[in-house]
């Protein structure tokens, strides 16, 4: 039964493949880089920030699919609605994806020619990639809202499996097509908006199996639909004010940096967004979790899971976190094995890098109330926080370009951190917040202490060479984590204790 499935399994193939994917990803994109060139790469980085904006057309409904298939599972006879579910959605989603695949391909003179500072690059070459972009983020706003179904059952095993297959296909084969084929980018985007659609009829045709469907012309099912829109309406807001904070720079920088450099700054941006993102498997298979504990009322443990959760990410994201911060040009230059990337990135990575994995953490604030479906706290956080990023980016962009961008992007996320939380528990869950601190100021400081003695290491081992630096990093962050990790009961044991109670 799927109700008794181990939290446990489904995170270790959650981390199996996104971890393909992430790694796959950072070790191809040096590669393009030095095939495409730094203009063409820094189209590339500009097509992940308008990928990113354009997912607020989902309007809140991939993660509400991902709540309600997940609260039908947990209550008797929700199985049954769960396909005319899904179908409703997707009409919703149709006029949305047409919209995106328009607008961007209407807009594509006006950015080529105003926005980018393109100086090699033709502009009918600009414009062309542009317009594949908006064929590519419709294609993609469908296949999340599959992914989404299949993650609410709680499948993710396959999941995974087709994530990789899909992540082989658009690197791998992206970089075949760049180093025997063709280094124009135009025939670059053709080939991913192949690989798009690829992506989008796979995961389709697995939801329509696992979750069978009405037909289209049955329309949406408004009885099932209402009580998910004030959700859906919340995380739609929710996401449009995160976009705001996680990518308005990206935004403001790709207009004021050259394209080239703008290419060295999506490199940070690939490691910075990596670390956020590794903590994506566990979330996938925690959220359904937490959502089908509430429902079943066991508000403790969900409590206790989600702080084992916590733990379990800091315990990594932060020697991690700092081992790039405090290393952040041999990172680079080892990464790329350019020296003009690494120089320009230092100081920009160093201050992302610990901003990136605050955020990470902070995260899981949300995560609470969403399995509690109570957002109201969530919104004011974000439209403050909006509020008081929004003119600071601006600031900080206008008058330091991409370096007051990192000293404020980690500022704002460190103080944010260090008020919100108690706020957050005191309303949701009353008597976490003192483990919660006591975990966090733990591992903070034997992090500290973990540079500290791994420092005179990297030095030891690190020459000249990108294999040396390589092997110095690793050895300092195994150094680190393991410090911080020891200062600690066997975190293995507890979570597999909790994660594995089967559902009632």
């Amino acid at each position: 039964m799927s109700s008794k499935r181990s939290v446990i399994r489904n995170t270790a193939w959650n981390y199996a493949g996104q971890a393909y994917v992430l790694l796959v990803g950072i070790l191809i994109m040096p590669f393009y880089l030095g095939h495409l060139g730094a203009e063409a790469y820094g189209l590339i980085g500009f097509f992940t920030v308008m990928q990113a904006w354009l997912q607020l057309l989902d309007a809140g409904l991939s993660p509400s699919l991902v709540r309600a298939v997940a609260h039908q599972r947990g209550i008797p006879g929700g199985q049954n609605v769960q396909g005319r579910t899904l179908r409703a959605f997707e009409i919703m989603f149709l006029p949305l994806a047409l919209l995106s695949c328009i607008a961007v391909h209407a807009a594509s003179p006006w950015i080529a020619v105003k926005w980018l500072n393109a100086q090699a690059l033709p502009v009918e070459t600009l414009i062309n990639c542009i317009g594949l972009m908006g064929v590519i983020i419709a294609l993609r706003l469908y296949s999340t809202l599959y992914k989404s179904g299949i993650q609410g059952l709680e499948q993710h095993a396959w999941l995974n499996a087709a994530n990789i297959i899909i992540a082989t296909l658009r690197y791998f084969g992206g970089l075949l097509l760049v180093n025997s084929l063709s280094q124009d980018p135009q025939v670059f985007f053709e080939f991913q908006a192949i690989v798009a659609a690829i992506e989008t009829l796979l995961f389709a045709t697995r939801a329509w199996r696992q979750m069978p469907v009405t037909p289209w012309f049955t329309g949406i099912d408004w009885q099932l639909v209402k009580p998910i829109i004030p959700f859906a309406a919340s995380m739609s807001l929710s996401n449009l004010l995160w976009i705001a904070l996680t990518q308005l720079d990206k935004v403001l920088l790709s207009e004021r940096l050259p394209l080239d450099q703008y290419g060295y700054f999506s490199l940070v941006a690939l490691i910075t967004t990596g670390i956020m993102m590794l903590t994506n498997p566990l979330v996938q298979t925690l959220l359904p979790r937490l959502t089908v504990l509430i429902a079943e009322g066991r508000p403790q443990d969900m409590h206790a899971l989600f702080l084992a959760a916590n733990r379990f990410v800091c315990t990594f994201l932060f020697p991690l976190a700092a081992i790039i911060a405090l290393h952040a040009e041999s990172l680079l230059y080892a990464w790329t094995g350019d020296h003009a990337a690494a120089q320009w990135g230092r100081t920009i990575l160093c201050w992302y890098a610990l901003g990136s994995a605050i955020m990470a953490a902070s995260a899981f604030q949300f995560y609470l109330q969403y399995a509690y479906g109570q957002m109201r706290l969530h919104l004011w956080y974000s439209v403050i926080s909006a509020i008081v990023t929004v003119p600071t980016l601006y600031l900080a962009i206008h008058y330091q370009g991409g370096y007051g961008a990192a000293l404020a992007w980690f500022f704002l996320r460190a103080v944010s951190f260090a008020v919100w939380p108690m706020f957050v528990h005191q309303r949701l869950a009353p008597g976490i917040h003192g483990q919660w601190l006591r975990d966090v100021v733990r591992i903070s400081a034997m992090t500290a202490i973990g540079l500290a003695c791994s420092e005179p290491v990297f030095r030891l081992i690190a020459s000249q060479s990108r294999t040396s630096l390589f092997l110095a990093l690793a050895a300092s962050g195994l150094i680190t984590l393991t410090l911080v990790a020891a200062s600690d009961k066997p975190l293995a044991t507890k979570l597999y204790i909790l994660f594995s109670k089967p559902s009632t």
